[in-house]
């Protein structure tokens, strides 16, 4: 009986040791992976990440206010009218008419704000990490569009008269040899995803947002919605739609030397001084002025 216990005893102990052994190795053999693979350390950063709230503090301006008409404040040409915050997803099509001023890039069509921005993107990306941006593709026609969404599925491209691509303002980027998720294997990839809010972009189909979204997670996809609400957007992890829900509607908000005003009033009360203003419809029944006071 003695030898029979002591036997059970050994027994177990091989056993213990012999999983621990085999756990340690699938540690070291995931490390390493890890260590291999920087797309999949990034997708795990991204789901482990903590955002802060967003930089959107309701408050008056210190010179105060002035009651302005929407037609005088329009023709302002310290003003400026843009599509950069059009919603577009599977409940908000384009809208009926929209017809883009569109530039060429490469044989990629998109809008004029939108090639500057990525130029200037483009050549930080280059210093930085010695690789070039390629855009694969800018603006599409309804047509191109319903051919996209045949080839791809609705998971990976919208329907034709549902798709961002339609506006000019929707990039799908890469580098050479990296295009789709792969881009996320190249510095240059990762740094696009971290920083693009520098530059007036989001990644408009964040990782684990579908349900607000309609779309799957799309590293490649970049939509221009300009300054300062990029930045606000990146560095919140919010998606285009979360934005949209943190603006309350007549109520101005500061944001470092930049004033958001999400309205569909026909007077408004503006900024006294400010130096510029964007207006751009959000295709949700509001105007978005954005005022910037530097």
């Amino acid at each position: 009986m003695k030898n029979r216990w002591r036997r059970c005893r050994r027994s177990r102990r091989f056993w213990l040791i012999s999983a621990l052994c085999l756990l340690l190795c699938m540690l070291l053999a995931g490390g390493a992976l890890l260590a291999l693979r920087g797309d999949w350390r990034y997708r795990i950063g991204l789901r482990l990440r903590r955002y802060p709230a967003p930089e959107l503090t309701a408050q008056q301006p210190q010179d105060g206010l002035t009651e302005v008409g929407l037609e005088e404040l329009l023709s302002d040409p310290r003003v400026s009218v843009t599509a950069d915050l059009l919603l577009i997803n599977g409940s908000h099509p384009v809208p009926d008419g929209f017809s883009p001023g569109l530039t060429d890039e490469g044989g990629c069509p998109m809008l004029p704000s939108v090639l500057e921005a990525f130029r200037t993107m483009n050549e930080v990306v280059r210093e930085l990490t010695g690789t070039r941006l390629y855009v694969l593709s800018g603006w599409r026609s309804a047509a191109e569009q319903e051919q996209e969404w045949l080839e791809s599925g609705e998971k990976l491209a919208a329907k034709p008269g549902y798709s961002e691509h339609q506006t000019g303002m929707a990039l799908d980027v890469c580098v050479v040899g990296y295009g789709g998720m792969s881009f996320l294997k190249t510095e240059a990839g990762r740094w696009v995803n971290d920083r693009c809010g520098d530059y007036g972009f989001i990644i408009r189909y964040p990782d684990g947002r579908e349900e607000e979204t309609g779309m799957s997670y799309e590293p490649w996809h970049l939509r221009y919605v300009g300054e300062p609400h990029a930045r606000i957007i990146m560095e919140s992890g919010l998606t285009l739609e979360d934005y949209f829900a943190h603006l309350t509607p007549d109520t101005l908000y500061a944001s470092g030397e930049y004033y958001i005003l999400r309205t569909a009033a026909q007077t408004l009360s503006v900024p006294n001084g400010f130096a510029g203003c964007t207006v751009s419809e959000d295709n949700c029944g509001y105007r978005i002025f954005t005022f910037r006071m530097g």
